[in-house]
């Protein structure tokens, strides 16, 4: 039982991370502002 809730937990996890690459691809300038902000913290 718990092998199957890891497995669905990391499905979501997982579904849910391709729906945020997704919405990226749909708003580029929001991708291009957040690289900005991660590349000039270093």
């Amino acid at each position: 039982m718990k092998h199957g809730i890891k497995r669905l937990l990391f499905g979501l996890a997982g579904t849910a991370l391709l729906a945020l690459i997704f919405l990226a691809y749909l708003r580029p300038d929001f991708a291009f502002d957040l690289a900005n902000r991660i590349y000039l913290c270093f």
